[in-house]
């Protein structure tokens, strides 16, 4: 077995491997797939990271099929580790151990960090085996229903589309708030490459930017984040802003699990929880100092 980069010609099977990979570790672990439509739906991962980082896609064939896919990601502060998938037919052969050894070697000295299932132990012993530790626990959450939004209980500030000429306040409030820094991916977002990102900002009363957040309505992933704020009232005020916007879907959305204040609103909201993700790190880790929602594409934490 050897571990390559992804060839353009490939993505459409690879598209195939994480749709089908996915969505069978979901049905029998949790009796539901977390992919409704169709595999080339699953396009969308393998083009984001492509296009924000050529070459930074990794395969593994064996037996002349596609065995496994991971993305990385290197940013300013450090790398971050995209989705990742096996075929179940080549589960346990150490595919994944070759993958994410490959992306640890790429890193370097740079902290790596991703976000993972708490449902899933083999993804977990996978990690923490390789260095990695969980520093963060988020609730998947979603509205399930077109009831209109409650009004908020209180706001302060403003929320409006970001434009370009916001993304270095963005990108330095991400900074500020939770030590990470990476221009390409809120460039990405404001630009909305591809047609389906969705991107906020807030303002306090004296107009300087103190939370965003993006989103992204796509068949293959339809999530609100990742984003940063200096609050919880910052937080719900954009979170209420992207849910007021229409989707084709019902979107999900990963909330701190220790907001506690705004876990309950989103209850009165009427949001219900899906399931449990960490973030884990390899190397230095600092606890933010705003709240963070994370994502799964491109990978954020």
């Amino acid at each position: 077995m050897v571990v390559r980069p992804l060839n353009p010609g490939e993505v459409d099977a690879v598209a195939e491997l994480i749709h089908r990979s996915t969505n069978e570790w979901y049905k029998k672990s949790l009796g539901r797939e977390i992919f409704s439509g169709r595999p080339r739906d699953c396009r969308i991962f393998p083009e984001t990271y492509e296009s924000l980082d050529p070459g930074c896609g990794l395969v593994v064939e064996l037996e002349g099929k596609l065995a496994g896919v991971c993305f990385y990601h290197p940013r300013e502060t450090h790398v971050g580790l995209g989705i990742m998938a096996v075929a179940p037919e080549f589960s346990r052969q150490g595919i994944a151990h070759m993958l994410l050894a490959k992306v640890i070697i790429e890193a370097g000295k740079l902290p790596i960090r991703l976000i993972s299932s708490a449902m899933n132990l083999d993804s977990y012993s996978l990690y923490t085996r390789a260095g990695f530790g969980p520093v963060m626990v988020y609730q998947d959450m979603h509205l399930p229903t077109d009831a209109p939004l409650p009004p908020l209980t209180a706001t302060s500030g403003t929320v409006r589309v970001a434009t370009t000429a916001d993304l270095f306040p963005m990108v330095d409030l991400e900074e500020n708030l939770s030590g990470i820094r990476r221009a390409k991916d809120l460039a990405h977002f404001i630009q909305n490459q591809g047609g389906h990102w969705h991107t906020m900002v807030h303002r306090d009363t004296s107009g300087k930017i103190d939370g965003w957040l993006a989103s992204v309505d796509h068949a293959g992933c339809r999530m609100i984040g990742p984003g940063v704020m200096a609050d919880d009232m910052v937080a719900l005020a954009l979170l209420h802003a992207q849910l007021a916007v229409p989707r084709g879907g019902y979107p999900i959305f990963l909330v701190p699990t220790h907001e506690s204040d705004m876990i309950a609103e989103l209850y009165r909201w009427g949001a219900r929880n899906l399931e449990l993700h960490f973030t884990q790190v390899r190397g230095p880790y600092s606890q933010p100092a705003g709240l963070v929602m994370p994502s799964f594409l491109p990978e954020s934490s």
